[in-house]
């Protein structure tokens, strides 16, 4: 049987929020076979689960995306805003990696589950216990309250630089690109695949220090706090390892860089990273950092089964070859081990290391054993955390260094 903290205590509060009698019953079937977990309310839409909140205070909530009367997105940002309550959602419409999926982490949520593992008795069987996983991880996990009007103002304040439109002279497609961000001369059309110069107003941004954040399950909602608070201008370039499908990440991808100031890409093979970007890639995947003439490049490859080390160790022990004390490692949260050995090198090469506090994280296990070995400070919140990254890279963000 799992184990939890002592933050709580007693069994585990649990407050089901969905239109479908079935699945309440399910859940409650599910439940009943672990005592560190009691169901102690239903509700059957956003309003009147926000009227049981104050009376039976959840330590946990499930909570359905799609209700009538109020649906699950709009309850999760009324209950961030006055009651914030670890929340975990429900969909059967929505799935995960989806924009949606993300709009509810981004206003709160800790998780997502998709109510198709619930339809049949193998899938019940095969997802009840990681269920109730998840609560139990969601019960020991801190989370603040997040106004939505504030999230819009952020993305407002956060939109990438000064837009530009060019027309391909070839086919005549009008094209928009951000002037502040766009690192190559040209853009390539997307409908005739023409060449289009953009002038001499673009500039390029040397990268003079680089971030790794290395997360496993659970880490998208805490980056979703993290990375729209940092300035394109603060200098360098972040690199992030996810423990996700390729597909997954794709889409975060494209929905991290809608709001965020950081121009955000997908970690291809032999692509270069500029100051101001941030990139990402499963960790199902081997990424090494490589310099050459003055640039830097990633070197994109499978995970080989029997490697000893993990992707996230990989990333951090290339980076902190290369790029030495301008290196700053970064763990969120994660229940395996990698990113130990890669934050040892860094630290080795006088390169800074930091981890989000274990009580912010999903899983604990990472950065709560990276805390311990590396004496590390284990109180930062993801505002913080933010913070820390931004005074790394503006430190570094007037020199110059050659590849």
């Amino acid at each position: 049987m799992r184990q939890r903290t002592n933050r709580i205590q007693g069994p585990i509060k649990l407050l089901i929020v969905d239109d479908s009698w079935v699945l309440r019953k399910v859940l409650r079937e599910i439940f009943s076979q672990d005592d560190l977990v009691e169901v102690i309310g239903e509700a059957v839409n956003g309003i009147e689960a926000l009227g049981m909140i104050l009376k039976v205070n959840p330590d946990v909530i499930l909570l359905d995306m799609e209700m009538p009367t109020m649906d699950g997105l709009t309850t999760l940002q009324h209950l961030m805003i006055h009651t914030p309550t670890p929340t975990i959602i429900l969909s059967s419409l929505t799935k995960e990696g989806s924009p949606r999926c993300f709009d509810a982490m981004k206003y709160g949520a800790l998780d997502f589950f998709s109510k198709d593992s619930f339809f049949n008795d193998i899938a019940i069987a095969e997802n009840g216990h990681l269920i109730i996983d998840r609560v139990i991880d969601a019960a020991q996990t801190i989370v603040h309250a997040i106004d939505p009007m504030q999230q819009v103002l952020k993305n407002a304040h956060t939109k990438k630089g000064k837009g530009k439109v060019v027309f391909c002279e070839d086919c005549g497609t009008r094209h928009f690109f951000r002037s502040s961000l766009q690192t190559s001369p040209s853009l390539k059309c997307n409908n005739c695949g023409d060449e289009i110069l953009l002038g001499s107003g673009t500039r390029i941004r040397r990268v003079n220090f680089v971030t790794i954040i290395g997360t496993g399950k659970g880490g998208y909602s805490n980056l979703l706090q993290i990375i729209p608070l940092l300035n394109a201008e603060m200098g360098g370039a972040i690199i992030i390892a996810i423990e996700d499908t390729k597909d997954h990440v794709k889409s975060f991808v494209e929905y991290l860089d809608a709001i965020s100031d950081l121009k955000v890409s997908l970690a291809g093979n032999n692509l270069s990273i500029h100051g101001g970007g941030c990139y990402l890639y499963p960790v199902s995947q081997q990424v090494e950092l490589s310099a050459l003439s003055g640039n830097y490049t990633l070197q994109v490859g499978s995970m080989p089964l029997s490697c000893s080390q993990g992707s996230i160790d990989t990333l951090m022990i290339s980076a902190a070859k290369v790029f030495r004390e301008r290196v700053s490692g970064v763990l969120l949260s994660g229940s395996v081990d990698d990113g130990l050995l890669g934050m040892e090198e860094i630290l080795k090469n006088k390169g800074n290391c930091t981890v989000l506090s274990p009580n912010y994280c999903l899983q604990k296990h990472l950065t709560s054993r990276a805390a311990g070995k590396f004496q590390l400070s284990d109180d930062m919140d993801e505002k913080m955390l933010a913070t820390e990254i931004m005074n790394m890279h503006c430190k570094f963000k007037e020199s110059v260094i050659t590849a």
